[in-house]
């Protein structure tokens, strides 16, 4: 007997996609399952030869190696039904005038000393006459019902297994029309019915946590194959598919492969169908996915983190952020996009967010320390480009938690609040809330409240421990900046106030708020916004009490 072995390849492809304001940059790269292949050989009836099947007999394979451990939705790769698989067939036979009677019917396949056939014989029907031939790989198909009508491809009716451990791979092939007095070895090519979707994190990461849930959402889940290699979705129903994980959000980790690839219907993906990756705090992340998912192919999901921020907008309680969202919790106002190398170093690159409330109360006033405290952030900031340039609020914070530091320990107690009060935690991966430095609170007043833009220069000063907003400055210039500043940063305040959030506007009525930057051992640096119209930024006493307005890294 010979065997012909065949295995059907296609080429990759590449698509992108991105995730609308959200942290996840979705990728998606598709690759082609290796066909599974076989033969079918039939005997000359004249010859009183039997209807028999040789198979190609490679190992299953899982993770690279070779494996006789089959697990239920593990994708089959390379031609691999071996000789402990079986599979099912249909048989048509036309005699010549058109008129068709089934051969076999649903009958079995399995392999025994060397020899694959069904348990009854069968012979070539002879000349004159064609038989069609059709079979699907397992035997058995759980959540489908064959159905055959003579004369025709038969049919699977298909729903999609809530658990993903229940998805097989399921293959099927066709030989349609031929020669009953073939007499030779027919090849019959295995293809996948299904689309395998996998996920990974991608190669910039994601915030840090563990990932212990990933869901696809809003998925097509019900259908008809016909053997004829054609899906009849039913395209109105969908839900959602989850299985639960254990993947760190390290660049590049694996999340489901394997026998954890989703098995889904090929179909072309609704507007609201998406994926979500839920973290063991019970923070989510989702993103919109688009596109076709076609047979045969593999689609590998890397999620990364987002676009870059843009000052000015919302950062949100699950670490995403963008324009507003009435589905997300607001906890901050974007003010940079641009973070210090100590921050970048611990994994906080993308941007600076602002509280919307001050810490303690909206009027709480706090001492930087109660008395001259020598340099326990080790830097004195002094000249007005590092004034400008101080962006390790963070870094300093961490030296002012001791007993007498009550701005710093007031701004690493703030919590930040939903629309109905309740506490809602700093997001997995960020800095945490603490008390903005010197350059900090330049930008805020910068990006957000225009102040560079306003005075026509980046900064306006008098002294080398002095950045200023001053009407003075310019010949004829008779801005109140202080008004203008407050008035520019209260838009994104009133913003949320206007839906429902509570939130602490600020006021030109000589209103104080701390950073974290030391000017020298008795002063630090602090914003005023003075009622006689002018913004400063420079050094006070650290005995001054302030109010603090928290920043955190993200």
């Amino acid at each position: 007997m010979r065997n012909y072995g065949r295995m059907a390849n296609k080429s990759l492809q590449n698509r992108n996609i991105s995730g609308q304001n959200s942290i996840l940059f979705v990728f998606f790269i598709v690759s082609l399952f290796c066909s599974c292949s076989g033969e079918t050989v039939i005997a000359d009836v004249n010859n009183s030869k039997l209807l028999s099947f040789s198979v190609s007999v490679p190992s299953w394979k899982r993770g690279g190696s070779a494996s006789k451990t089959e697990s239920r939705a593990t994708p089959i790769t390379d031609p691999s039904l071996g000789t402990d698989k079986s599979f099912n067939l249909i048989a048509d036979w036309n005699d010549g005038t058109g008129s068709y009677s089934t051969l076999i019917d649903n009958e079995t396949v399995t392999c025994s000393n060397n020899l694959w056939k069904t348990v009854k014989d069968y012979y070539w029907p002879g000349a004159g006459s064609t038989v069609n031939f059709y079979a699907y790989y397992p035997a058995s198909i759980p959540n489908g019902t064959i159905a055959h009508t003579v004369g025709s491809a038969p049919t699977l009716a298909y729903t999609v297994p809530d658990n993903a451990a229940n998805q097989t791979d399921i293959l099927a092939a066709s030989s349609p029309d031929i020669s009953g007095s073939t007499g030779t070895a027919i090849s019959l090519t295995f293809s996948h019915i299904f689309a395998a979707v996998r996920f990974s994190v991608g190669t910039s990461g994601l915030p840090g946590g563990t990932i212990t849930k990933i869901t696809l959402n809003n998925i097509q889940y019900k259908g008809t194959y016909s053997f004829d290699g054609t899906w009849t979705p039913n395209t109105t129903d969908l839900k959602s598919f989850s299985q639960t994980v254990s993947a760190s959000t390290n660049a590049s980790t694996t999340i489901t492969s394997g026998p954890t690839t989703f098995m889904m219907m090929p179909q072309t993906l609704n507007k609201d169908a998406g994926i979500t990756a839920t973290y063991s705090t019970g923070t989510s992340y989702t993103a919109k996915i688009s596109g076709p998912w076609s047979a045969g192919n593999s689609y590998t999901y890397n999620l990364n983190k987002s676009e870059t921020a843009v000052a000015g907008q919302y950062l949100f309680s699950d670490g995403t952020w963008g324009s507003y969202d009435p589905a997300k919790t607001v906890i901050g106002i974007v003010f940079s996009n641009t973070t210090s190398s100590t921050d970048r170093s611990h994994g906080w690159t993308h941007g600076y967010a602002m509280a919307l409330q001050n810490a303690g109360s909206a009027t709480a006033n706090y001492k930087w320390y109660t008395s001259d405290s020598g340099n326990p952030t080790g830097t004195y900031i002094t000249g007005v480009n590092n004034i400008m340039s101080d962006k390790d609020g963070y870094t300093h914070s961490g030296y002012l938690q001791t007993s007498g530091y009550a701005a710093g320990i007031a701004a690493r107690g703030y919590t930040a609040k939903d629309k109905n009060g309740n506490t809602v935690a700093a997001p997995i991966g960020t800095s945490g809330w603490y008390l903005p430095s010197c350059g900090q609170w330049y930008d805020i007043l910068a990006s957000l409240g225009g102040m560079a833009t306003a005075s026509g220069k980046a900064y306006t000063y008098g002294t080398s421990y002095w950045l200023r907003w001053y009407n003075g400055d310019i010949s004829g210039d008779t801005h109140n900046y202080s008004s203008l500043c407050a008035s520019n940063l209260n838009v994104y305040l009133n913003g949320l106030r206007s839906n429902g959030y509570s939130v602490d506007l600020f006021s030109n009525s000589n209103e104080y708020y701390w950073s974290s930057s030391e000017c020298s051992s008795s002063s630090a640096y602090c914003v005023d916004f003075y009622s006689s119209g002018n913004v400063h930024l420079g050094d006070y006493s650290k005995t001054g009490s302030f109010r603090v307005r928290p920043v955190l890294a993200f």
